[in-house]
């Protein structure tokens, strides 16, 4: 793999309501490149918080994107944030409904 070279890491298109508060994706997202950041591309179909989760050694936090402001229904956002090969990341909404759009690329730190 080239060392610019930016992954799909996941792509989900109407995937059903995962409950509030619950994972996303069944498997989380392992980085890998040792440093990096993930482009996540979302459109809810009900407004909702969208939040990340990073776990490392067994402990897991909850990191809100957008201010932790709920995001509007039907409008796509687009965020980036660094990550780290050691860690693995989901992503869940506060408020149970489709997905409609997630799209989920790891860019290498060269690229960003």
């Amino acid at each position: 793999m080239p060392a610019d070279a930016i992954i799909s890491q996941r792509r989900g298109f109407n995937i059903a309501a995962p409950g509030a508060n619950a994972n996303i994706f069944a498997t989380t997202i392992t980085p890998s490149y040792p440093v990096s950041a993930l482009r996540v591309t979302v459109v809810l179909a009900v407004a909702a918080v969208l939040n990340f989760t990073v776990t490392n050694s067994g402990t897991t936090f909850t990191c809100g994107l957008n201010q932790s402001l709920a995001l509007n229904s039907g409008d796509a956002y687009t965020f980036v944030f660094g990550v780290n090969g050691s860690n693995t990341y989901n992503f869940q909404v506060e408020t149970d409904g489709i997905i409609r759009v997630l799209q989920v690329d790891e860019v290498p730190e060269g690229v960003v």
